[in-house]
């Protein structure tokens, strides 16, 4: 039977439409934390237009009102009808030398690069880190225009609502230059400025891409019994950037939850006399030769949530972070999979049932 061109591939785009949505619906249900019984995290449906992934509604990309389906103060009186809950701000880094390498050579060639040290670029005789990739001069527009939508368009406090607000980030270079950007100059609806920690658990895919190893805390060399990492640098991450923290809190043990969270998030620290958010290790020891597993990083993206609803009474959380990461939140939570562009901000109501 004869078939017209413009026809025969209509019909096979729409075939191709209709695999790539099944599959994606397939992953979120694989991937469904929420169905398990030792998982309290889940989040309201019909608030923001980034839960419809799978049907490919929102194209990647800085959508308006930040993706919010309705008002904000009616996503804030969600927000408020439930005392367990919290509302994370989920926003990408900027984008760093790894992205533009790879968009640059094409995937083939950055696939040869994406494990070594750096790029030594023959057309135009530069070398390019990515190791710890930092970002682009494009990188920091992009933060900077974001930094001035929340501050002269009005938006953090449209966002907030004059909420108690913490900022935590990755310790990667391209998200810790991000949030300098972003938040420069923006202070609470008293004046203050805004808390900011560096978390370990919400770093991008671990392993194998050296733009996904982090800095030492302390300058190379300082400190004896420092895991060096896979490459060189000169400055640790408080030399570097001195306008953060960077304590090292180990791992927060795993147990039965306690049947109430008073005390421990009011006081916003962690156990003991230790601060809640900072890194595992001085060193980088969690970067391996071998690419992380969904799982794993699923479990990263959990014992962070524990984190945040243990230690911080805050309950708007801006969260400068990594697509994979976004990725595993939005799935622990029970929302579809979903990869933000470089500073895209993808809102989500975090609700947590005690188990």
């Amino acid at each position: 039977m004869y078939y017209p061109l413009p026809k025969l591939f209509l019909g096979l785009a729409l075939f191709f439409v209709l695999i790539q949505q099944s599959l994606s619906a397939r992953v979120a249900d694989t991937l469904d934390l929420t169905a398990h019984k030792k998982n309290p995290y889940k989040s309201p449906s019909g608030l923001f237009i980034q839960e419809r992934a799978s049907k490919q509604l929102p194209g990647p990309g800085q959508h308006f009102s930040f993706g919010a389906l309705v008002n904000w103060e009616e996503v804030h009186n969600v927000l408020d009808s439930n005392p367990s809950s919290k509302l994370l701000i989920l926003i990408r880094h900027g984008e760093a030398y790894s992205n533009w390498l790879e968009n640059y050579m094409g995937p083939d060639e950055w696939f040869k690069v994406e494990t070594t040290c750096s790029y030594d670029d023959p057309k135009s005789g530069k070398t390019y880190g990515v190791f710890d990739a930092e970002l682009t001069n494009l990188g920091h527009s992009e933060a900077k225009a974001l930094n001035s939508m929340f501050r002269s368009g009005g938006w953090f406090q449209t966002l907030t609502q004059n909420k108690t607000t913490r900022v935590i980030t990755s310790p990667l270079s391209r998200c810790l230059q991000t949030t300098l950007d972003v938040f420069d100059d923006v202070a609470t609806s008293d004046g203050d400025a805004l808390r900011m920690d560096v978390e370990e658990s919400i770093r991008e895919t671990l392993g194998e891409d050296t733009c996904d190893s982090r800095r030492s805390a302390s300058d190379p060399g300082s400190k004896a019994g420092v895991a060096p990492g896979p490459c060189s640098f000169k400055e640790g991450l408080t030399t570097r950037f001195p306008q953060f923290q960077f304590p090292v809190v180990g791992k927060l043990p795993r147990g039965k939850e306690k049947e109430t969270l008073e005390g421990e998030a009011s006081l916003g620290e962690g156990l003991g006399s230790k601060p809640a958010f900072g890194l595992i290790t001085d060193g980088d020891e969690l970067w391996t030769t071998t690419r992380e597993s969904q799982k794993h990083q699923l479990r990263r993206a959990s014992d962070f949530l524990d984190k945040v609803f243990r230690f911080a009474s805050e309950k708007v959380i801006f969260v400068i972070t990594h697509s994979g990461t976004t990725r595993s939140v939005l799935l622990t939570v029970g929302r579809e999979p979903y990869r933000p562009q470089n500073t895209e901000v993808v809102p989500v109501i975090v609700q947590k049932k005690l188990i």
